[in-house]
């Protein structure tokens, strides 16, 4: 049995970030980061969320009908308990981070909502503005440690892209993927603790944090010398 959690620990890592191998990273260069100043960057959100998969060692046992179980009571938590896409907290964030470093002005529109990641679709759901911040949840999931079943992680997988609407062209990309470490399994949340939503929103909010330092140090979204600037140095 051991070897059997160790390896669907495995597979759940490999399930979460299913074509996310073809995600290559963009950096915002600086000649696109000159392009921004007091133009608008609207954050997209999606009409629908991928399941929440809850783990556990007794549905595990009972392949797809396990899975459909893991994936009833998974998003049966996320419901109960009002847990919101941990993308928008990312977009949120990096929105912020870019309208400070770039003078842009951030839209914020949560009427306007997509079905599809495609770069078309997007630009047509967010015509008039300059820029899309699209940040995706591709797959979020909880699992018990294969030495202990009353302690659990939770893995969080986000895909960001900052788009130029009127080129209809990606200036910046990033995947992130969070698998939280703990010395001491005891420190992780119990089912019970995800179940009523204390330990589950405290999980996300560590994937947030991560996702954004990690997108903003990757795709390079942080304050960026200009042009200018740079050939003056190197004089």
């Amino acid at each position: 049995m051991y070897h059997s959690i160790k390896t669907l620990m495995a597979l759940s890592v490999c399930l979460i970030v299913t074509g996310c191998a073809t995600v290559t990273t963009d950096e915002l260069s600086v000649a696109e980061s000159e392009e921004m100043s007091e133009k608008t960057v609207v954050m997209s959100r999606y009409k629908e969320l991928p399941d929440f998969v809850a783990q556990t060692a007794t549905n595990a046992q009972f392949g797809l009908l396990g899975l459909a179980a893991a994936k009833s009571n998974g998003n049966a938590m996320i419901q109960k308990n009002n847990i919101a896409d941990p993308a928008i907290d990312i977009s949120r964030q990096l929105a912020a981070g870019l309208g400070e470093n770039y003078n842009l002005k951030v839209v914020e529109n949560g009427e306007l909502k997509s079905e599809s990641g495609k770069l078309e679709n997007l630009v047509e759901v967010y015509q008039g503005y300059d820029y899309i911040l699209d940040v995706r949840t591709l797959g979020w999931r909880s699992i018990h440690f294969p030495t202990d079943w009353n302690s659990y992680k939770v893995f969080y997988a986000a895909h960001a892209k900052l788009i130029d609407a009127a080129s209809q062209s990606v200036v910046a990309e990033e995947l992130c993927n969070y698998i939280p470490e703990y010395e001491d399994s005891n420190d992780a949340p119990s089912y019970e603790e995800l179940e009523n939503g204390e330990g589950l929103r405290s999980e996300l909010e560590k994937s947030v944090s991560h996702c954004v330092d990690h997108i903003t140090a990757m795709a390079k979204l942080h304050k960026q010398e200009k042009s200018q600037d740079l050939a003056t140095a190197k004089e």
